[in-house]
């Protein structure tokens, strides 16, 4: 693809985003997914993105959510989108099969890109979304090259979202539409690991929405809309917990997020903006 450039990370940020990278690069992710579409009676070979039950968007809502969050985006037929922090690719398969996007999805964990690039081949989608490894603080596009972005459950992981903010600001067109959708900071200290994101403080950086909304001024990105969905959160998580939910996520981590959220620490927060000039 031509306006992709390459990436060029200090030192630094390479030793972070490993470190992110290795605590969502288990092994074992798309045998573990095909199996579901398997043993559902499915061929592992040639399966609607709906077979995979919501396992590939590991967010809080599923898909449910990201049908939201591309309605209030104005994502549709189209429309050239950016996944920053794309994990296993179900967002980008949903935006393009549900919403008729085009999307390239970036992620940092490799295990993560190959899955999901051989998932959207199985979905048939391979046309319209494809996956490039890379940080959300050096994306390897050219400048007004989308629409929209999507940054969905990734900030917590980004220190620096005055950097994360930035580059999606330079790879929209003006007008273009920023649409986060993040576990956010509501009061206190997260003091209790692991946490889905995160084992320990290190890789753990959740903000409050005001935190969100300063960083992307800086870039040039003015806030239109912020909703804070709690409710939706504590029943997914006690879905979850219950057998309900994605396999895969761990219980120790998600049951410490339940709890987060019952206490009013953390909530699920979507904030959407577009790029000024």
């Amino acid at each position: 693809m031509s306006n992709i450039v390459p990436a060029a990370l200090s030192g630094g940020i390479m030793e972070y985003d490993e470190s992110v990278a290795a605590h969502y690069g288990s092994g074992g992710t798309l045998e573990r997914l095909l199996s579901l579409v398997r043993d559902a009676g499915g061929d592992p070979e040639h399966f609607a993105p709906a077979a995979l039950r919501g396992t590939d968007q590991l967010h809080i809502g599923g898909p449910a959510a990201t049908s939201r969050v591309a309605e209030r985006a104005g994502i549709g037929p189209g429309t050239r989108v950016v996944d920053i922090g794309s994990g296993l690719g179900g967002v980008a398969r949903h935006l393009a099969g549900d919403c008729g996007a085009t999307v390239h999805g970036v992620d940092l964990t490799a295990e993560f890109v190959a899955a999901a690039t051989d998932l959207t081949q199985r979905t048939g989608l391979a046309g319209s979304v494809e996956f490039t490894q890379g940080s959300a603080l050096d994306l390897p596009f050219t400048d007004a090259l989308f629409d929209a972005a999507v940054v969905i459950h990734v900030g917590m992981n980004i220190r620096d979202k005055d950097r994360m903010f930035a580059e999606a600001a330079r790879v929209l067109r003006p007008g273009g539409v920023l649409a986060v959708y993040d576990v956010m900071l509501l009061g206190g200290d997260v003091e209790v690991y692991p946490l889905p994101w995160a084992t320990t403080p290190q890789t753990s950086f959740p903000q409050p929405p005001l935190a969100y909304s300063d960083s992307m001024g800086q870039a040039g990105l003015e806030v239109d809309r912020e909703a804070k969905t709690l409710a939706e959160g504590i029943e997914f998580l006690e879905r979850a917990l219950n057998g309900g939910g994605p396999v895969g996520l761990d219980r120790a981590a998600l049951g410490n997020l339940l709890e987060a959220f019952r206490a009013g620490l953390l909530a699920p927060v979507e904030i959407y903006a577009h790029r000024v000039g």
